[in-house]
């Protein structure tokens, strides 16, 4: 309708906005690592670096681990309910406290666990609840209603764009009767490059000038920018069309 035009102008401008900043802070991460090497901060880091070294000796000393991975599945599967943080930090939690195997086989279960109660979820409460998810994302609807075809496509679209929720995407595919399988398996494709990304940045988040510890990230807040502006356009060719019947 005309009268949302402005809305919708607004709210596609605030999206070129969140893809900006984060290639400002892929830039700003960047510059981090050819200013880490001053004298001030170096000497400032060199400090740090041994209150971390004993910090992670503690960690390493626990012999938690079997605890910590428990936790961190019983988090994901609490995201599924209340999804106050994201995976990011999950992964965080498990790199900085697991050997980097271990790390990225924890946050695979994870989110297995995590996509499959919203899927089944969906699923269990049909297509009557179908209307009401595409209803209360728009976005998702309009790329649905485009291409009902390509929903494959569309799925690993979603999980490779952060700006999609993972929660309610789970949920419309199990409504619609999507494929588990097919789904569990695009899904993760499509999380795999940030599972792979904050597992490593975890794994050295006791020395975060490191390399290792900055290139994954410019890597995320990079290529998260570019698809969030590149996405952006398709959503703003058919914004009426959301909610419509698929």
């Amino acid at each position: 309708m005309k009268h949302d035009a402005p809305h919708e102008k607004r709210r596609h401008s605030l999206i070129n906005l969140v893809g900006a900043l984060l290639l400002v802070v892929a830039g700003a991460l960047i510059g981090l690592l050819f200013f880490k090497n001053s004298p001030p901060l170096l000497a400032a880091y060199e400090q740090y670096l041994r209150r971390m070294e004993d910090v992670e000796n503690l960690v390493l000393n626990l012999g938690i681990v079997w605890k910590i991975s428990v936790a961190v599945l019983l988090l994901y599967a609490l995201k599924s309910i209340v999804p106050f943080f994201p995976i990011s930090v999950m992964c965080f939690i498990t790199g900085a406290t697991l050997p980097i195997f271990m790390s990225f086989s924890v946050n695979i279960l994870g989110l297995i666990i995590l996509l499959s109660i919203k899927y089944w979820w969906g699923r269990r409460r049909g297509g009557g609840q179908l209307r009401r998810l595409l209803g209360l994302n728009k976005d998702v609807s309009a790329f649905l209603q485009r291409d009902s075809k390509s929903k494959p496509w569309l799925l690993f679209v979603f999980r490779v764009v952060p700006s999609f929720p993972v929660n309610p995407v789970s949920q419309i595919y199990g409504a619609m009767g999507f494929d588990y399988a097919d789904f569990v398996l695009i899904s993760l494709l499509g999380f795999l490059p940030r599972l792979i990304s904050y597992s490593i940045v975890g794994s050295n988040a006791f020395d975060p000038l490191s390399v290792p510890f900055l290139i994954p990230l410019v890597i995320i807040f990079t290529l998260s920018g570019i698809l969030v502006i590149g996405i952006n356009p398709a959503l703003r060719r058919h914004p009426n069309e959301a909610g419509k019947k698929i």
